[in-house]
């Protein structure tokens, strides 16, 4: 079934975006709403194609964007213990009950066991689920936030790592964080931002100009494209308040390579640009982190 409204505040001024996915013989197109900028993917995957993306192949390959190579080789699951943005969390909240939706095999959620947090995950894959259980001891639901019925005002902590971009329905899993967290607790979301960037935005307008469309290579992994100020709006309109963005953009050698050879090539040169842009005045980045509290 077509969406007609927008999935995040109902509006039906919508607009096609000239790119989309090909995932088992269907097309996934692209959607902007024009009222708070979100873009979604129209029709959404089905529960049966969601499972078949995160089989255990996914963790074998480009989990959580961009991160190369095996979530069950044990060099790769050490790259991901963080204690860097660990530590930030801890000037934040230095304790208590810490939760990490889609925490994958739970190499992150048992380096903040190991600094002192109480530690729950909730990750949709039970293979990766089962990992965490075995080689961490992790306390891991299968499912999403809300099959984990967590109480209210339960947890001081909530990160979620390259995960709002795979929700379906990215306003009710927020609304179910906002009832979790404890009041003065802050909930840290960080999320690839890769339409924002200066070669999508040149790229989409030069592909509606010639009426053409741009497909992406993989499967409709994420069903949410964000922005800084679409990720705000969602956030608020959950009854969160933003206190604090930081907008960041990958290295240019480390940029990921999936279109064509002039895909390529002009991402490369704008990725140039776009690094000294976003370095010098925090607009266009390809990643974000919002860091939101509920009072």
């Amino acid at each position: 079934m077509e969406i007609s409204r927008c999935r995040i505040c109902d509006a039906q001024q919508l607009r096609q975006i000239p790119f989309g996915y090909n995932f088992n013989s269907k097309w996934f197109s692209a959607l902007e709403c024009n009222e708070c900028g979100i873009i979604f993917l129209d029709p959404q995957p089905t529960a049966d194609e969601f499972k078949q993306m995160y089989s255990h192949e996914y963790f074998e390959g480009d989990f959580r964007c961009g991160h190369a190579g095996s979530y069950f080789d044990d060099a790769v699951t050490e790259s991901l213990e963080d204690n860097s943005l660990l530590q930030r969390f801890r000037k934040l909240k230095p304790a208590g009950k810490f939760l990490e939706v889609g925490c994958a095999g739970g190499a992150f959620l048992n380096a903040a066991k190991k600094v002192g947090y109480e530690v729950y995950g909730v990750e949709f894959s039970n293979d990766a689920a089962e990992l965490a259980r075995t080689k961490y001891g992790l306390e891991v639901v299968v499912g999403d936030v809300h099959d984990a019925k967590f109480p209210d005002n339960m947890f001081d902590v909530i990160f979620l790592g390259d995960v709002l971009e795979h929700l379906p329905n990215p306003l009710a899993s927020v609304k179910e964080l906002h009832r979790i967290l404890a009041p003065k607790g802050v909930v840290i979301f960080e999320c690839p931002t890769q339409t924002n960037t200066i070669f999508s935005r040149v790229g989409f307008l030069l592909y509606s100009m010639l009426n053409k469309r741009a497909t992406v290579n993989m499967p409709p992994y994420h069903v949410f494209e964000y922005r800084p100020n679409s990720m705000t709006n969602l956030i608020n309109k959950c009854g969160l308040r933003v206190i604090e963005t930081n907008i960041s953009i990958i290295p240019p050698k480390e940029i990921s390579m999936r279109g064509s050879a002039l895909e390529n090539i002009g991402k490369k040169l704008f990725h140039y640009i776009n690094n000294s842009v976003t370095k010098m005045v925090s607009l266009y980045g390809d990643r974000i982190e919002i860091i939101a509290t509920k009072e």
